[in-house]
């Protein structure tokens, strides 16, 4: 059963995604009608024209997986997530998902607007479309399972960096602003104590989230390499 993802893309990838696939639906489709064609299949009838359907079906077939004929998004996709995949060595066999992490609600620790579609005033992206895509079950569970465990490690080490330094006092100042009230002078007492990260601290958080790798930071970058 295939595995679907949805995540955030450039408006302007998703339009050049989609005119790809367009086109490659277009040659499928016009490669069908030639194997139909080259069949006689409008001619046929009873057992002649159902096996005449197997072999249009088996080659059919043959050249997706040869990746001839790409007539669907997933089709044109795929490709670019086991080449993505490939080139960053994570093509190896890794354990399933702990029960408890897989599907889980909200961000992964350590991942930052960059992997979830913020708009980056660094990079100039702004990710504001949204893409959804079936994968083999195969490729979509090694995908997960790969950023998972390829990212267990800066996850690790990101939960005890916030363990050491918090928030910090500008963020723990807001929540306990937010809190209104009822949060007391007690609260803002303690956030306004709060210690600061040193610079050498936040250097090391900023390398620890490089570390992070999303199932979306995957599928962009297939997206990328499919148009």
């Amino acid at each position: 059963m295939p595995k679907q993802f949805v995540i955030a893309v450039e408006e302007h990838d998703l339009t050049r995604l989609n005119a790809v696939v367009k086109a490659a639906f277009n040659e499928e489709k016009k490669w069908l009608k030639e194997a139909r064609d080259s069949e006689g299949l409008q001619f046929l009838r009873g057992r002649a024209a159902s096996m005449a359907r197997v072999r249009i079906r088996e080659e059919q077939a043959r050249l997706r997986a040869r990746g001839t004929l790409r007539g669907s998004k997933e089709l044109v996709v795929a490709p670019g997530v086991r080449a993505e995949l490939k080139a960053r060595k994570m093509t190896g066999k890794f354990a399933a998902v702990p029960a408890g992490e897989a599907g889980a609600s909200g961000r992964r620790v350590g991942a930052g607007p960059r992997h979830y579609g913020r708009s980056s005033e660094e990079d100039g992206t702004t990710l504001t479309a949204r893409l959804a895509v079936d994968l083999p079950d195969d490729l979509g569970e090694q995908l997960v399972r790969a950023c998972y465990w390829t990212s267990a490690p800066a996850v690790e080490a990101l939960w005890k960096w916030q363990q050491k330094w918090g928030d910090g006092p500008e963020v723990e100042l807001r929540e306990a602003q937010r809190a209104g009230m009822g949060a007391g002078w007690l609260a803002l007492f303690a956030a306004a104590l709060a210690r600061p990260a040193t610079a050498d601290a936040l250097l090391e958080k900023s390398m620890l989230q490089a570390q992070i790798v999303t199932t979306g930071d995957i599928l962009r970058a297939a997206v990328h390499r499919a148009i």
